[in-house]
């Protein structure tokens, strides 16, 4: 969603502001009229306490400006944030439903996010599904979600130089995800993990995901690069799927060298955990399967990322950045072992899920730089 500026958020950071600019000079004048009654009777000057009180005035105007400035920026930080889930408020009482909430932070403000998100998201695949079959979603089909599961690694694979994991945890709305760990069969030293994600809840969009997840395992499996596979993919989509069809992809290329980002359509970051901080990255490129080739060839734009011992990449599918409490779960525990990382991150999201569970399935991936010793 765009962001937004409006005369509400304009009105509520000068509101806080001038009321704390007002509270900041309020409180230097009380403080310089305590000082100079207190000390006044001691001073031989009786001049000097009346000085003290255009040098009390001057630090009164002063402490206004700075706690008013300060409530300026905070209030048009916080106004910006409620704007935006106002919007999307407004667009879902409109009959809107495909609807994206920005969300940051760990606040009330982010909770409510989260919920406008989610209502979105029911909405969305509520209103798909009864244009296309009048029933549940797709992916809470027993045989879509049969079909995906086949497909889910047993174990993460052994890739020198990184310690590499890959999970799902079921939730009760399902998902059309699909997820690997793929060694190059040429060089086992390099290794890539992808995330492939249905556009849509119809069954056009199952067998997308389906035929996308499939030639890019192939691809890799015979060695391609991720640049050629995804070129491949996209171009067998292209030619079996009617116009429209889509699915959208990220690809995590690793090897002695590094590390690199490759999405296609995808708009999930991949985070970055170091130092006890979150960095979010995303590569540019279009969906799969909406272009004969030449377009989707020159979008792809990786980004490659410099690894060095410790630092941890992690991304999934859209479920997993909605997760609550997923920003402060990582950095908490990314300098563990990989094992444990995923059963406390994993975990940790069941848990804040509540006694309802999951209500959407959560793909993580997580590949870490060992440390050299």
């Amino acid at each position: 969603m765009a962001r937004k500026g409006s005369k509400s958020t304009g009105r509520l950071a000068r509101t806080l502001a001038l009321s704390c600019a007002l509270a900041g000079f309020i409180g230097g004048v009380l403080v310089t009229f305590a000082v100079i009654q207190n000390i006044g009777g001691a001073l031989e000057d009786p001049e000097a306490a009346k000085r003290g009180w255009p040098v009390g005035f001057g630090l009164s105007l002063l402490s206004a400006a700075i706690c008013g400035g300060a409530a300026m920026v905070v209030g048009g930080k916080l106004a910006t944030r409620i704007t935006d889930v106002g919007l999307a408020v407004s667009k879902l009482g409109r009959g809107g439903s495909e609807v994206r909430v920005r969300v940051s932070g760990n606040d009330e403000v982010a909770k409510l996010g989260h919920s406008v998100q989610y209502l979105a998201t029911d909405l969305a695949a509520l209103l798909s599904s009864q244009d296309e079959a009048g029933g549940a979603p797709v992916s809470m089909d027993p045989l879509v979600k049969q079909l995906r599961d086949k497909t889910v690694p047993q174990s993460p694979p052994r890739v020198p130089g990184f310690e590499v994991d890959a999970a799902l945890s079921d939730g009760s709305r399902g998902g059309l995800d699909y997820f690997d760990i793929v060694v190059n069969p040429e060089d086992e030293t390099q290794a890539v993990a992808y995330v492939v994600t249905a556009e849509g809840q119809g069954a056009l969009a199952v067998y997308a995901c389906r035929l996308a997840r499939d030639e890019i395992q192939r691809a890799l499996a015979q060695g391609a690069a991720p640049r050629r596979a995804l070129a491949h993919t996209n171009k067998v989509m292209k030619k079996h799927l009617p116009a429209g069809a889509c699915a959208v992809a990220t690809l995590l290329l690793m090897n002695s060298e590094g590390c690199k980002l490759y999405q296609a359509g995808a708009r999930t970051p991949l985070m970055i955990c170091q130092r006890g901080e979150v960095l979010e990255l995303n590569a540019e490129g279009i969906a799969l399967g909406l272009d004969d080739g030449p377009v989707f060839e020159k979008s792809l734009r990786p980004q490659p990322i410099e690894m060095s011992p410790g630092v941890r990449l992690v991304f999934g599918n859209e479920a997993l950045l909605r997760a609550e409490g997923i920003l402060e779960l990582l950095p908490q525990h990314s300098p563990r072992h990989t094992n444990m990382f995923m059963n406390m991150i994993l975990g940790g999201i069941e848990q804040d899920a509540g006694s309802d569970g999951l209500r959407e399935d959560v793909v993580l991936i997580t590949v870490k730089k060992e440390s050299q010793e």
